[in-house]
């Protein structure tokens, strides 16, 4: 190969990175604001991956991690959950070491991260042969944002919910609700986030009538305000797949 032949090839290779580098910076516009509650896996095509729901208490951050590939060296904000859309197999190194090795996560796993510093050198990587697709629920504040009011669990009198995880910061539910099956009359506290682990197509009824609600995609998530006082209702899933979804209710 002649020294032009090689130089064009480094020019091509040059700019084919450029332009990767300029569509990771195009492809995740990020509020300043959010930047110290957000996750940045430098080595993914779309590093911050995608906020899917912010205010002032809590920020959503999509992000899938392709198989065979690494997050590189990153750090973790604290106060956390995450939530696995689509699980698989990790493994992990701490300062360059294997630190675990093909630990599988189910779809629906929910866990609490710690804050993690940049300086520990911390990665983890999809060793597993499919994607994996995870939410994290990141709580902006140090403290909880109700603490003069007394938080139990969401109840759904014709559905039980499976409790997940529970601390001085939140109260973690998972429901499932199969098709033709409803919720029962309830309220809500507010200060709450969900995340559909599968989607589905919800309705909602009252005074002996049902009306359909949107379609819900999986992985998609929402707030939910308190329910206005003496206000109550049921919702059931009108389709023809599972519904199953996290339920998050801040402290």
């Amino acid at each position: 190969m002649s020294l032009n032949s090689v130089l064009a090839t480094a020019l091509i290779l040059l700019l084919a990175m450029a332009g990767r580098a300029q569509n990771r910076a195009e492809s995740a516009p990020v509020a300043e604001s959010d930047r110290p509650f957000l996750l940045h896996y430098p080595n993914l095509e779309n590093p911050f991956g995608e906020v899917l729901l912010r205010n002032e208490h809590v920020v959503l951050q999509r992000l899938v991690v392709p198989a065979g590939e690494w997050e590189g060296v990153h750090s973790h904000p604290g106060n956390q959950i995450y939530v696995h859309i689509k699980g698989g197999e990790w493994t992990g190194r701490l300062g360059g070491r294997i630190e675990y090795s093909a630990i599988m996560s189910p779809d629906g796993e929910v866990g609490w991260m710690d804050a993690i510093p940049l300086s520990a050198g911390h990665d983890s990587g999809n060793t597993g042969d499919t994607d994996i697709d995870l939410v994290y629920v990141t709580l902006k504040g140090d403290g909880p944002i109700a603490p003069g009011i007394e938080h139990s669990p969401q109840v759904y009198p014709d559905i039980p919910l499976q409790p997940e995880l529970e601390n001085e910061r939140m109260i973690v539910q998972r429901l499932r609700l199969d098709p033709g099956q409803w919720t029962g009359p309830h309220t809500h506290p507010g200060n709450q986030v969900y995340v559909h682990v599968r989607g589905g197509t919800w309705a909602e009824r009252g005074g002996g009538e049902s009306r359909p609600l949107s379609f819900r995609e999986t992985g998609s998530v929402g707030w939910l305000d308190a329910s206005k006082p003496g206000e109550s209702h049921d919702v059931g899933n009108a389709g023809e797949s599972t519904i199953e979804l996290v339920l998050v209710t801040l402290k």
